[in-house]
């Protein structure tokens, strides 16, 4: 798309809101002299049922999706919907001036109330872990149900009798004309809206720098500079666009002001702070305003405790996911990380011209590649690079590389069935000496040939590890161990003699793979749960409802997910 030449294409959800949103950014272009046209597409949110919940990114991934497979030039989202894992190809052109950002309380039709005022037991619906949370946390006497749809399907379930009220956001409510359904907007220290809140983002190809500063014409600073120190701390404290998390940056000339807050979902724990300083500084107040609350966080008193087997870089991500479920992350790695024999990798990178494609499976491939290598070669380079996961892409393109192939999944096998490789290609892969041959294979079946090299190895039971178990054990009892891996099990195991080692098998164990589940129950582990993904947010959930039931029934729940 050249913009002098054609429309721009605005990729947008096909809801009311979004289209109005949507229309918003169109009318802005306008005035700028940029021509436009609305493309709607469906996402994994649309496709749900109605009282269905859904996830991370759900609103917003299949229009990422057209954006890079250039089916349209500029992807619309509500700001708050951004996950802050932002995939590496991509950018946020334009931020539109803010709208009112807090939340609204709902009353049905021809009441009034605020939320100090209504009847004990009051039932509200939200879809909004962090409005859940800092509610319960401020009227512990309401109940708080899950109630799941857009605007328009919420408001009709309010007014017919399923809830007593609603928490959404003032934004959208106005953006539909429906400002008159707004009973309060709730104060920020009861409930802080969400990071972005109130804010549209227009998003493009990270490469299309022409298109990008055409559409930055409408970017408005003062929003940026606000939604930026928002998500700044929501990304440092470990949480996504569904955390319990809140905040809030205020513009006062050049000063800015950041409030940040926290809450367990279960309401039982809620902490606010606040921090000023340059708008200028706004990426380290939010940093600071991180740490301060995530130290608060940490110290919930009561929480249940989780062992973190993860990698020392992976385990405060998880750590802070198992604290907005009110549970107490303990890190204590039992495998690291550490490279190999570089020589082999070293002499197929010099030749790169040989292959079609190269291929990483982990951050790790990608950062042992990157050793051996100078941005100019793989920048000059013909090859194309995929990546499982946008972690694995951000450290390609940091690189150096243009153009990164992600699948939709996050696995090797999606890679394996989703690349769009030809018979007869050869594929080099910056692999781990643990991975299973199933990529080669699948590759191979397709026609492929593969150059596989192992570029890092994984050491299990670190020494520094053992003083780290020995002084969690020492704290207290373990409630439930997170294993991700067989080698994390056997880490586990191989940091522990005498006392300890009973104490590690005593608590019960969650899984990620039944490769993980078999090797855990052949060690001695009681296995209570098993989940096939890597996903923090989704490992903390399956936590936090086995620890429930448990503490209910007094016996694991078996939950497998």
């Amino acid at each position: 798309m050249t913009a002098s030449r054609a429309l721009v294409r605005l990729g947008t959800r096909g809801s009311t809101l979004a289209l109005a949103q949507a229309t918003i950014v169109g009318a802005a272009l306008e005035q700028v002299g940029v021509g436009n046209e609305i493309v709607v597409i469906e996402t994994d949110g649309d496709r749900r049922a109605p009282d269905t919940a859904w996830g991370e990114g759900a609103f917003v991934t299949a229009i990422e999706r057209a954006l890079v497979e250039n089916r349209v030039d500029a992807a619309i989202h509500s700001a708050k919907d951004v996950p802050t894992d932002e995939d590496p190809r991509l950018r946020i052109a334009a931020y539109l001036a803010r709208e009112e950002p807090r939340d609204a309380l709902v009353l049905p039709a021809g009441s009034d109330g605020s939320i100090d005022t209504m009847p004990p037991g009051t039932v509200i619906g939200t879809d909004s872990p962090r409005r859940t949370g800092f509610l319960r946390a401020h009227r512990a006497d309401l109940e708080i149900r899950p109630l799941h749809g857009n605007v328009d399907t919420r408001l009709r379930r309010l007014d017919e009798g399923a809830v007593g009220a609603l928490v959404l956001a003032a934004a959208g409510l106005i953006r539909l004309a429906r400002a008159d359904r707004i009973s309060q907007l709730l104060p920020i220290e009861i409930v802080p809206p969400a990071p972005g809140q109130g804010a549209i983002a227009v998003q493009v190809r990270a490469a299309d720098g022409a298109l990008g500063e055409l559409l930055g014409r409408i970017d408005d600073r003062a929003t940026r500079l606000s939604v930026e120190a928002e998500r700044a701390f929501l990304r440092a404290g470990g949480g996504g666009c569904r955390a319990p998390i809140g905040a809030l940056a205020t513009l006062d000339g050049g000063h800015l002001q950041l409030l940040g807050g926290f809450a367990t979902v279960d309401g039982r724990s809620a902490g606010f702070e606040a921090i000023s300083g340059s708008e200028r500084d706004g990426l380290a107040l939010a940093l600071t305003l991180a740490e301060r609350l995530t130290a608060r966080r940490a110290r919930l008193p009561g929480a249940p405790r989780v062992l973190i087997t993860r990698p020392a870089a992976e385990g405060p991500r998880l750590a802070a996911r198992l604290a907005e479920h009110g549970l107490s992350g303990v890190i204590v790695p039992t495998i690291e990380i550490e490279p190999v024999d570089e020589l082999e990798l070293a002499e197929a990178v010099r030749r790169l011209e040989d292959f079609d494609w190269v291929v990483v499976t982990s951050a790790n491939g990608a950062r042992a590649v990157g050793s051996v290598t100078a941005p100019l070669a793989i920048s000059s380079s013909t090859a194309r690079w995929a990546a499982v996961g946008r972690a694995s892409a951000r450290e390609l393109i940091a690189l150096g590389v243009r153009d990164v192939w992600l699948p939709s999944e996050s696995n090797a096998a999606a890679l394996a069935e989703q690349l769009p490789v030809a018979a007869g290609q050869q594929i080099l892969w910056a692999r781990g000496d643990l991975a299973d041959d199933t990529l080669i294979e699948r590759l191979h079946q397709r026609g492929a040939e593969v150059r596989a090299i192992t570029v890092y190895r994984t050491r299990v039971a670190p020494p520094a590890s053992r003083r780290l178990l020995a002084e969690a054990i020492a704290d207290g009892p373990i409630d439930v161990v997170l294993l991700a891996s067989p080698s994390a099990a056997k880490g586990l195991l191989a940091l522990t003699d005498g006392a300890d080692h009973a104490s590690v098998l005593a608590a019960p164990a969650i899984c990620v793979g039944p490769r993980t589940t078999a090797a855990a129950r052949s060690a001695g582990f009681h296995v209570i749960g098993e989940t096939t993904t890597q996903d923090a947010s989704a490992l903390a959930e399956l936590a936090a409802e086995l620890l429930a039931s448990r503490g209910a029934n007094g016996q694991g729940a078996g939950i497998l997910t």
